[in-house]
């Protein structure tokens, strides 16, 4: 007899699903908190050896690698545990590939995740958000977030979107400025200015020189609500901004782009857009949740919405752009 089961688990319905997905997103969380991945990220070792180099106690330490063992992100042989080849290419810091920034990123956003229920009673945001002037350990994990992501999908853009004989390009919330700096790459004649709070481009500073494009890309510190754009643009990227507050302003800041741009210059906007009705894809209908929670304001938008906004302070033959699926976003594109 054993005290385990070998029957086969029934299909879960998407309730029982949902029940139960919270714990796998914690026990990955914070096995990347800990850094066990990075820890075994050279070969196998025992709960021992890994409880030693992360500082944490054997006993618990077991617990949880069994876990990431059973949840598929690590193997087990004998006492010793090991990456997956998945987690090798994503779960070890330092690696190009590595989305642990995103990881710790998703956990910065537990807390006020917690607090969904009060943010939809309230339509404010679920708590006190943290500042990311003020935690700049929660700041840079976002931003780096936002690049780990990007890495994947600006080359997918830029390959899209045609700027032939663009000569400036302004990344308004440019963030880690990943996105101008796959743009420039693929268009010669191009450069770009990154904008953003002080803070961010120090960080954009360092990710625009370990691509070696510094000479191409400009940084300018600045919030996009109090300063004017630079003048003179042929392109304003707008990327994955606009989900961060209401429709009245983002029209502000379409209207600040609009006046920005040389007759002919085009805005373009990047959102993983929902559909008409609002219930799919179900990563952008996740995330309106997500920007209702930490920030009261911010929504998904459909690109008939963006359009709309779009054409409401002047822009004409507006456009949505999907792109393939690697990049879970559209672009939707407005001239002037």
């Amino acid at each position: 007899m054993t005290t385990g089961s070998n029957r086969e688990a029934p299909r879960q319905s998407a309730i029982s699903r949902a029940m139960s997905g919270w714990q796998s997103a914690r026990v990955l969380m914070s096995a990347n908190r800990l850094n066990f991945f990075t820890a075994i990220a050279d070969g196998a070792l025992t709960a021992e050896q890994v409880a030693a180099k992360c500082d944490t106690q054997p006993r618990p330490t077991r617990t949880l690698l069994n876990a990431c063992v059973a949840l598929g992100f690590m193997e087990k042989k004998g006492d010793l545990y090991s990456n997956t080849a998945e987690a090798k290419i994503l779960l070890v810091r330092g690696k190009p590939t590595s989305i642990t920034d995103g990881i710790a990123h998703q956990d910065d956003l537990w807390a006020s995740w917690g607090k969904l229920p009060e943010a939809v009673k309230t339509n404010r945001a679920a708590s006190e958000r943290w500042s990311l002037v003020e935690e700049p350990k929660v700041h840079r994990n976002f931003i780096m977030a936002m690049h780990d992501g990007a890495v994947v999908g600006a080359p997918i853009v830029a390959d899209t979107l045609d700027l032939t004989g663009r000569k400036q390009l302004f990344d308004a919330g440019g963030g880690p400025g990943t996105y101008s700096i796959f743009l420039v790459k693929k268009n010669p004649g191009l450069k770009a200015i990154v904008f953003d709070l002080p803070q961010t481009i120090e960080i954009a500073k360092e990710v625009i020189a370990k691509y070696g494009v510094s000479d191409r890309i400009s940084t300018q510190p600045g919030n996009y609500f109090k300063d004017d754009f630079v003048y003179g643009n042929d392109v304003v990227l707008l990327s994955a901004i606009l989900h961060s507050m209401s429709p009245e302003r983002s029209k502000i800041l379409l209207k600040k782009a609009f006046d920005s741009l040389v007759t002919g210059g085009i805005v373009v906007i990047r959102e993983g857009l929902l559909d008409d009705d609002g219930t799919s894809p179900v990563g952008a209908v996740l995330f309106s949740l997500n920007m209702l929670v930490n920030t009261g304001e911010g929504q998904s938008y459909s690109g008939k919405e963006i359009m709309d906004l779009m054409r409401s302070v002047g822009f004409k033959d507006t456009k949505v752009t999907p792109l393939p699926a690697g990049a879970r976003s559209s672009l939707v594109i407005g001239v002037k």
